[in-house]
Order: C-alpha cells, then structure tokens, then sequence
C-alpha cells in the first residue's frame, strides 16, 4: 500500500500531498482540482440554504 506517513518540512508544507500531486499526469491534477472546487460550492450552497431556511423560519413563527 506504500506510506501514508505525512511529512511536513518547517513551512508546513505537507512533503506528501506534494509528491502525489507531482506523480500526477496535468490532466490529473486539473480534474482533482475541478473536484475540489466542485466539492467547495457545494458545501457553500448548502451553508447559505441552511442559513436561509433558518431565517425563514423566524420570519414566520
């Protein structure tokens, strides 16, 4: 299964995530990105539809 060990250099920096981004082909890592964004708005949209339907709520009672 290889190393699940992540190193993190005095930056923070996880040395781990960088090297599987690096053995990644530029197709790769575009689609893990696009992934990620997609992943970001939807956790948004449903913070402000939470955040709506809270107010909603109050508006009617």
């Amino acid at each position: 299964m290889g190393e699940n060990i992540k190193t993190r250099n005095n930056s923070g920096v996880d040395e781990g995530l960088v090297a599987m981004f690096l053995k990644m082909s530029p197709e790769e890592r575009l689609k893990s990105n696009d992934n990620a964004v997609r992943a970001i708005l939807e956790l948004r949209n449903a913070y402000k539809y939470q955040k709506n339907a809270g107010s909603e709520s109050k508006r009617h009672n």
